[in-house]
């Protein structure tokens, strides 16, 4: 045996000093103010400007503000690498899985390309680059533009030494479009959003790297573990379904929106976590389905991995939203290699059952008033609509069905499952009556149109795909966002003393709207309310709210789905999300855990029971209660005894653990007894020392 080990030792040593097919290209450097700086790849530049203390954190009380000027700027980023570094072959390929923003790329001092959709794989071949010596060098730089403002607006087509802003893209094309992030490939929600910054970035937000082997097609792969899934829409008595089948049988979609998790959505160890954590959270929450909204990113195929692993359905917007897309011949392009490479990469996932055009492009063009607001002429108006039928195919939307546009050949040829193609979410606007009886409906009358939740049971459609109502985030948040806040504080005060505040409430009529429900529903005065006592009634608002339509939408027989907006967030904010930035489940989320594991049926009467009374017109004795905490089996445990009927009952630790317990914000009849379970956003959080404290409605009522 020995003398067979020492034979296979050269072999062993060959092997291990072998180079590999694939050097992935970590060692970056980007320059700030005539000084060179370490970049993290994959990153942003507003995550390597944080990591080398150049920027304060933009997420933190009112810094948004003040670095607004890095999307403004121009960015050089760099790295060099020796050839006998490189891997062996005769052809040597560069791939960038993605590049955010606009950029010139230069190798060896050439101008190589000008990529400037951050949704496309770029691969360049670099044997030629290279000498015959061992140690002759291959240096990169990228240029990244601004593409906001007009600093940049000369450009040279031909050299391509400059790049253009989307105001100087719009001027050439010649048509005003609501929104000027349209003229680049850009994740539209870092522009700006009613629940996010505007941290206008770029950079390298995915891995590089050099290798002998051309990146394949994998438009011919086999899909494992097909889920079996279909839509079907049917024109019927009512109007036209929306119905998911699972082996031949209509199942109800429960579930909600995704957004990206951070405003810079690298994939790094702590958002795998932030993934898992999150996903986990809404299989608990017996959620079957995930919207990924077209607002935001294709995902990494991580959280494709995690939802085929938990069984979790996907359904994919293409990353459109909001606003038309211009239809010159260079943007068509990139949309259609955007488009077949970004099904490829995806159709190897069982989890997604269906692919949808984009969010609210149609709802948009017809209900939103953009054509007196632009001033479109009749030809302008004419070449938008055949740029949406060309892309998305705009022109078929009253089937909601399409073989001939972009996105619907790119499924066609790149999805060996041919899972369905929607054009178009939703197929109507609340405004129309057709929202409630054709298709899916994003049914915002309740929040933007300022009407009661009970017209959520007017206005249930066939598949609910958006709806919902904001809340605060905890006080445990709050502080760690708005530095000047002052827990004791009333709210109305707070708001104006301190920015953060304001700051991070991006909805114009957000706290009017919010304050108008709560004193409608629960009779508060937002005036005569603390910050840490409007931030729990403004999550027991949502909950109840939003938890009322997730009941219409269960009890009504013509609904299939119901999708709220949104389970997440991708910074600390006052939002419509179910989940905050931390991890921390608000009322809504456990809300929704209750009424999807309660199904339909007899199980939902004691949820219409609940929803007969207004919480303002209940009677609130003083509380009375014992509280044990306990640690059994590495986990903190909770055991609450009612001395006195409580409502709303809200556990929390002291000090904070982010995360949340297997049940919250309950109603207990007095004599009741219930123990919970701390389940923390990080699983190896030391527990030692965390007591617990809790609150009731009654508190409130009482005083």
């Amino acid at each position: 045996m020995r003398r067979v080990a020492y034979l296979l030792l050269p072999l062993l040593l060959a092997a291990c000093t072998q180079k590999p097919d694939t050097v992935e290209l970590t060692d970056w450097q980007f320059e700030y103010n005539g000084q060179r700086y370490p970049a993290t790849v994959p990153g942003f530049i507003h995550t390597d400007l944080m990591a080398n203390v150049l920027i304060p954190n933009p997420y933190y009380d009112t810094n948004e503000d003040s670095v607004q000027w890095v999307g403004d700027s121009v960015w050089h980023y760099s790295t060099t690498i020796r050839k006998s570094d490189l891997p062996k072959g005769d052809t040597l390929w560069l791939v960038f899985e993605g590049l955010a923003g606009q950029a010139n790329l230069v190798i060896n001092g050439e101008l190589i390309d000008a990529p400037d959709n951050m949704f496309c794989q770029h691969t360049y071949p670099i044997t030629d680059f290279l000498t015959e010596l061992d140690d002759s060098l291959l240096t990169i730089g990228l240029s990244f533009w601004p593409t906001t403002n007009a600093l940049y607006s000369t450009l040279d087509p031909e050299t391509c030494e400059m790049l253009p802003s989307d105001s100087a893209k719009e001027a050439y094309y010649g048509i005003t479009l609501p929104e000027r992030r349209a003229f680049t490939r850009i994740a539209p929600y870092q522009q700006g959003w009613d629940w996010g910054p505007k941290l206008t970035t770029c950079g390298i937000w995915k891995p590089v790297y050099i290798t002998n082997q051309r990146p394949s097609d994998l438009s011919n792969q086999i899909i494992p573990n097909n889920l079996n899934v279909e839509l079907r829409q049917v024109k019927d008595s009512i109007g036209q379904s929306f119905t998911f089948y699972r082996d031949g049988k209509p199942i109800f979609i429960k579930g909600a929106n995704w957004i990206p998790i951070r405003s810079f959505p690298v994939l790094d160890s702590a958002n795998r976590a932030r993934y898992r954590y999150l996903l986990c959270s809404a299989k608990e929450s017996d959620f079957n389905m995930i919207r990924v909204w077209g607002g935001g990113i294709y995902e990494h195929d991580y959280f494709y991995d995690l939802c085929d692993s938990l069984g979790l359905m996907v359904w994919q917007d293409f990353i459109f939203a909001g606003t038309p897309y211009p239809d010159s011949p260079e943007m068509l392009a990139s949309i259609r290699e955007e488009a077949r490479q970004q099904v490829s990469r995806l159709a190897k996932h069982p989890c997604i059952v269906l692919w949808c055009g984009n969010n609210e492009v149609k709802n948009g063009w017809e209900d939103w008033g953009w054509q007196s607001q632009f001033n479109w002429t009749p030809e302008q108006r004419v070449r938008l609509e055949k740029a949406m039928d060309t892309i998305f195919g705009y022109s078929s939307t009253t089937s909601n069905t399409n073989s001939t546009s972009i996105l619907a050949k790119a499924v066609r040829d790149c999805d060996p499952l041919q899972r369905p193609y929607i054009t178009t979410s939703p197929l109507y606007g609340w405004g129309h009556p057709e929202c409630v009886t054709h298709g899916d409906s994003h049914y915002w009358g309740v929040w933007w149109g300022e009407e009661p939740f009970e017209k959520y049971k007017e206005k249930t459609g066939r598949f609910m795909s958006e709806y919902g109502f904001q809340s605060y985030p905890m006080l445990s948040t709050i502080v760690r966002y708005a530095p000047d806040v002052i827990p004791t504080e009333l709210f109305a005060d707070a708001t104006n003393h301190c920015p953060a505040i304001g700051s991070h409430q991006k909805h114009p009529r957000g706290v009017q709207i919010i304050d108008k429900a709560m004193m409608h529903y629960y009779g508060f005065d937002s005036r005569t309310l603390s910050v840490d006592d409007y931030a729990y009634v403004s999550q027991l608002l949502q909950a109840w709210g939003v938890g009322y339509g997730i009941l219409c939408h269960l009890n009504d027989p013509h609904c299939s789905g119901t999708l709220y907006w949104q389970l997440n967030d991708c910074w600390p904010v006052a939002s419509w999300s179910s989940i905050d930035y931390y991890g921390n489940w608000k009322a809504l989320q456990y809300r929704a855990q209750a009424l999807f594991e309660a199904g339909t049926g007899e199980d939902l009467r004691a949820w219409e029971e609940y929803y007969s009374i207004y919480p303002k017109n209940r009677t609130y004795p003083a509380p009375r209660y014992t509280m044990r905490r306990q640690i059994v089996d590495g986990a903190l445990t909770a055991t609450i005894v009612a001395e006195t009927d409580l409502y709303d009952l809200y556990i929390d630790t002291e000090p904070h653990i982010d995360g949340h317990f297997s049940s919250n914000f309950i109603d207990l009849r007095a004599g009741e007894t219930i123990s919970i379970k701390l389940i923390p956003s990080n699983p190896d959080v030391d527990l030692r020392g965390i007591g617990l404290v809790a609150r009731t409605l009654n508190q409130l009522y009482c005083k």
